[in-house]
C-alpha cells in the first residue's frame, strides 16, 4: 500500500513539472533546430519546443505556431498567450489581453472576484473595486472578510473603518462600542455619557444607588439640568452616592453641594443650616427658619460685601421666623 501512495505521489509530481515545457512542446519531430517553427529549437535532437517567452498555439484555422506570450493589454491571437502571463482568468479580447468579465487585474495576473462573504482561495480574490494602500478585505477560511476593525458595506463592496466616539460616521453600524449613534459624528446615545480618559459611553445612572463604574455615570444625579450641582454625585463603592460635602433632597432625591446661611444659591434643595436643617434660597442667598444671624452662619465678612446686603437678609429671616 506505501509503495501506491509514493508511486501515486511521483507521477502527481512529474505530471506538474510537465505543465511548464507541455505548453512548449509543438510535437514536430527533429534533429536540428532548423527544423523547427518559427520561434522554436530542438530538444535533445528529438522535439521542437517553443523558446522562453512563446507558447504552441493555432495561428489561424489551419497553421500551428509559436505564438509571443502576452501581458495586459498586449497584442494576442488567442486566449493561451494571456494565461502564461496572466492566468487563466484571462482572455483575448478584440485583439488585446484582458481579464474575463468575472475577474480583476492585481499585480499583474486576472484573479476570479469574490466580495465579502463570497468564496475564495487566496486574498486577491477579494476585491473592493479601486485599488487602495491598505488591503481591507482578506480570504479566510475559504471565505472574504473584512480585516479587523472594519465592516461590509453595499452588499459586501466595501469595507467600512469602524468609527470610535467623536469620529465620523455614515451609520450606526460604523459607531463601534456600547451606547453610539451616528449623527454625523459617532455620539453617546440619550441616557448614556461619554467618559472621555477612556473614550467610551456609559449607562448614565437613573437614580442614587444605582450601580456605576464611573463618577461620570452619576453626573446626571448633581442638582437637576436647569441648575446643575457639579461634583454633588460620586460613584462610591459601585453605586451612585452624594459626595461628602453634598446632601440628597428633592423628590426624586439628587444630590446638592451643601450651601450655608448668606452664601449663593440658585435652589432650595441647596441650603442647609450648620445644624443640617433644610433652608430657602431667598433673592440669591441662602437663609432658614431659625438660623442665627451670626458670622458663622453667613460664613464670615469675606460672604457679605455690603451693609444692604446684610440687612436684606436679615429682614428676610424675621419674616420667615413668624
Amino acid at each position: 500500500m506505501a509503495v501506491w501512495g509514493w508511486l501515486c505521489v511521483f507521477v502527481l509530481l512529474g505530471a506538474v513539472s510537465a505543465q511548464g515545457p507541455e505548453k512548449r512542446k509543438t510535437g514536430n519531430v527533429c534533429n536540428v533546430d532548423i527544423e523547427c517553427p518559427d520561434n522554436a529549437f530542438c530538444r535533445q535532437s528529438s522535439y521542437c519546443v517553443c523558446k522562453d517567452g512563446f507558447v504552441y498555439a493555432a495561428v489561424n484555422s489551419t497553421h500551428k505556431g509559436c505564438l509571443k506570450e502576452a501581458r495586459n493589454g498586449e497584442e494576442c491571437v488567442q486566449h493561451i498567450q494571456c494565461h502564461s502571463t496572466m492566468g487563466v482568468h484571462s482572455e483575448c479580447t478584440n485583439g488585446a489581453c484582458a481579464c474575463a468579465p468575472t475577474a480583476h487585474l492585481e499585480t499583474d495576473r486576472c484573479y476570479e472576484t469574490a466580495v465579502i462573504g463570497e468564496r475564495c482561495v487566496v486574498d486577491q480574490n477579494c476585491y473592493l473595486g479601486a485599488p487602495v494602500t491598505e488591503r481591507q478585505a482578506f480570504c479566510v477560511r475559504g471565505f472574504c472578510t473584512c480585516q479587523l476593525q472594519f465592516s461590509p458595506r453595499d452588499n459586501g463592496t466595501r469595507c467600512v473603518r469602524d468609527a470610535a466616539l467623536g469620529e465620523e460616521c455614515e451609520d450606526e453600524l460604523q459607531c463601534a462600542g456600547a451606547g453610539l449613534e451616528c449623527r454625523g459624528t459617532c455620539r453617546c446615545r440619550d441616557s448614556w455619557v461619554a467618559y472621555k480618559d477612556i473614550n467610551a459611553c456609559f449607562e448614565s445612572a437613573k437614580a442614587l444607588d444605582d450601580p456605576c463604574q464611573y463618577d461620570v455615570q452619576c453626573d446626571a444625579l448633581a442638582g437637576v439640568a436647569e441648575a446643575p450641582s457639579p461634583g454633588a454625585a460620586l460613584c462610591l463603592g459601585g453605586t451612585c452616592a452624594c459626595a461628602y460635602d453634598a446632601r440628597a433632597a428633592g423628590n426624586p432625591p439628587r444630590c446638592w453641594r451643601r450651601k450655608r446661611p448668606g452664601q449663593e444659591c440658585d435652589r432650595d434643595e441647596e441650603c442647609v443650616s450648620e445644624e443640617d436643617e433644610p433652608g430657602y434660597c431667598l433673592s440669591g442667598r441662602c437663609t432658614c427658619k431659625t438660623c442665627s444671624p451670626d458670622a458663622k452662619d453667613f460664613g464670615g465678612a469675606t460672604a457679605i460685601s455690603s451693609p444692604a446686603t446684610v440687612a436684606a437678609i436679615l429682614c428676610a429671616i424675621a419674616i420667615f421666623a413668624r
